[in-house]
C-alpha cells in the first residue's frame, strides 16, 4: 500500500480494526491513514494501460474491501486494467470492535445517522489518489489521459464530491457511480463521461430524483445510466437475480464503447 498525502488533517483517530462483514467479506474501520492500494494483477507491464480507482462505501463508517474492492477488482482485471483500490479515511468510532459494531447496528436502524462530515476527508483522500495514480504513471505504466473512478454507495458519494470539485489536476477522465446518489445539483461543464446504476428498491437512495443525471446530460457529458427493477443495495460482487445482476457487464461494454480499454 502506498500512504497518500492528507491535504485535510482529520483529529480524534482510532485504532485501525478489520471485521468480517461475513464469512468471506472483510471490511476496515477507523481508517486514520489514507492509503493507495495497487492491485497486483495480470495486466503485462510492457504497455501503458487504463486505470480505475476502486472507491468502496460503507457509510463513512468503513470500507467494503472485498465486495466493493478486491473482488471487482479482479474483475477489472481481466479487462487490462490496472486497478487501485483507495483506502480513504471513515469517521473515528471509539471502543474497538463492539464500538464499531454499535455504530452500524444505529447506522442501519431506522433514524440511524450517517457521519456525513466526513465526506470532504474522503474527498480529499480520493483526490490525493488520482494525482498520485497520475504522478507515478510511468512507474506504474498507466495511461496518465484514461485514469477513471467507480464508486459504490458512500464511495459513489466520494466520487461525486471529486469529480464536481473545483481541481482540474484530481479530476478523473471517466466518472462511474455504482447505488450512489441522483438527487439533483448543479453540474459544470466539462465534466468527465459518467456511468451510474441503481436499484428501485435500493434502501438509501430510492427516494432520490434524477435531478444528477439530467443535469449530467445538459452539461454536454456523455451519460449512461441504468435504472434497474430491484437489486437492492450493496450488489457490486454479489449477485441476487435481479438485473443489477448485469452491472459489471454493462459497465465493461461502456469502457469499451467509450474506448477506454482500447490499446494505445
Amino acid at each position: 500500500a502506498v500512504p497518500l498525502p492528507v491535504t485535510l488533517p482529520m483529529t480524534g483517530s482510532k485504532p485501525e480494526g478489520w471485521a468480517q462483514q461475513t464469512a468471506d467479506q472483510r471490511v476496515a474501520y477507523n481508517v486514520a491513514q489514507p492509503t493507495l492500494i495497487p492491485y497486483s494483477g495480470t495486466v503485462p507491464a510492457d504497455r501503458a494501460a487504463p486505470a480505475v480507482l476502486l472507491v468502496p462505501g460503507g457509510g463513512f463508517q468503513f470500507l467494503a474491501m472485498d465486495n466493493e474492492g478486491y473482488d471487482v477488482a479482479r474483475r477489472l482485471d481481466r479487462l487490462g486494467i490496472r486497478v487501485f483500490i483507495v483506502k480513504y479515511r471513515t469517521a473515528p468510532l471509539d471502543g474497538g470492535f463492539p464500538g464499531f459494531k454499535a455504530a452500524i447496528t444505529e447506522t442501519f436502524a431506522k433514524g440511524g445517522r450517517v457521519p456525513l462530515e466526513v465526506i470532504p476527508y474522503a474527498v480529499a483522500d480520493l483526490q490525493a489518489a488520482v494525482r498520485t495514480v497520475r504522478a507515478r504513471a510511468g512507474e506504474w505504466h498507466v495511461d496518465g489521459k484514461r485514469v477513471g473512478v467507480l464508486g459504490f454507495s458512500a464511495g459513489a458519494i466520494t466520487v461525486l464530491g471529486a469529480t464536481l470539485a473545483n481541481a482540474a489536476d484530481a479530476r478523473p477522465d471517466f466518472v462511474g457511480m455504482i447505488y450512489g446518489p441522483t438527487a439533483a445539483t448543479a453540474v459544470p461543464q466539462g465534466v468527465p463521461p459518467l456511468f451510474a446504476a441503481l436499484a428501485a428498491d435500493d434502501r438509501f437512495f430510492k427516494s432520490q430524483d434524477l435531478g444528477l443525471i439530467d443535469a449530467w446530460r445538459k452539461a454536454g457529458s456523455g451519460v449512461e445510466f441504468h435504472l434497474y427493477n430491484a437489486g437492492g443495495h450493496g450488489y457490486a460482487s454479489h449477485p441476487n437475480g435481479t438485473t443489477s445482476d448485469a452491472w459489471f457487464d454493462q459497465y465493461a461494454l461502456w469502457l469499451k464503447a467509450n474506448g477506454y480499454l482500447a490499446q494505445p
